[in-house]
């Protein structure tokens, strides 16, 4: 076997049980680590974009994202208006802040800062309050929409590697196949069917959102793959980072999840729920 290989092996076997145990736990244990990756894959992002030759500004990106995940935290104490505020306030000081530090590429280092915040701690950050909706209705929606991601990469894996041909994007990821797709989100959809048969997410969903849930993860959560893939292919790295050893970076782990859980959140939150 080899060292990649043991890695892997490694962080599966320590990463997975601590990441379903995190979840069961919910409350701040569950905040602090979705707040600790956003913040781990905003620095990851900050870190390719300087391969762009921009220079983000880490200070601003950092405080600000705090302030976001702080908001889904409180969500629904704090009002939309006070996180409106935060955008208007972050886009003002960004500005000054970029006055004065004497950087070239003054445009691209206010891009790539606000672009960063918005990738890694708004999206993801989404997996806060679907959390928080769990443990106020007592049901699993959380667990469903991360096995059904875990369900839908293994089988677009598996079935893509043996029998995929032709691919979706090669141009962006030259693996990724249209069998293995379709069998990503056919596994979605039996996880997320699955979780509904046994009653684990209550009765206020039907079978009409749980076929929208499974989408949600199958497709989008592919896109999410393809777009972080995009990302790397731009800035000419394998991996976002190094932190998860064979597994690359917290953007390689938690890619899906910045796509499906945002799309998640808005769908609960439109059928007001959230």
């Amino acid at each position: 076997m080899s060292a990649q290989s043991s890695d892997r092996m490694f962080i599966n076997i320590i990463g997975i049980p601590s990441w379903i145990a995190i979840i069961w736990l919910g409350g701040f244990y569950y905040f602090s680590f979705i707040a600790v990756c956003a913040l781990i894959g905003l620095v990851e992002f900050y870190s390719m974009s300087e391969l762009k030759g921009v220079t983000p500004n880490r200070y601003v990106g950092i405080t600000f994202s705090i302030l976001i995940l702080a908001y889904y935290w409180f969500t629904p104490q704090v009002s939309e208006t006070l996180f409106i505020g935060f955008l208007i306030i972050g886009i003002m000081w960004l500005l000054m802040e970029e006055l004065y530090r004497g950087l070239p590429n003054a445009v691209g280092n206010m891009s790539y800062t606000f672009f960063g915040i918005f990738y890694s701690p708004l999206l993801l950050g989404t997996a806060i309050p679907i959390r928080q909706f769990d443990s106020i209705n007592n049901i699993s929606l959380t667990f469903a929409l991360i096995v059904s991601v875990w369900a839908c990469d293994s089988a677009a894996f598996f079935f893509g590697t043996k029998w995929g041909k032709k691919k979706i994007f090669p141009r962006v990821s030259p693996k990724k196949s249209y069998i293995g797709s379709i069998a990503g989100v056919f596994a979605s959809f039996l996880v997320m069917t699955m979780f509904q048969y046994f009653g684990w997410l209550g009765a206020m969903f039907t079978g009409y959102d749980i076929f929208i849930f499974s989408m949600i993860t199958g497709i989008l959560g592919q896109v999410g793959d393809f777009a972080e893939s995009l990302i790397k292919r731009d800035v000419g790295v394998k991996d976002s980072g190094t932190i998860l050893r064979g597994h690359g970076g917290v953007l390689d782990r938690f890619d899906s999840l910045i796509f499906a859980m945002p799309i998640a959140y808005l769908y609960t939150h439109f059928l007001e729920l959230i």
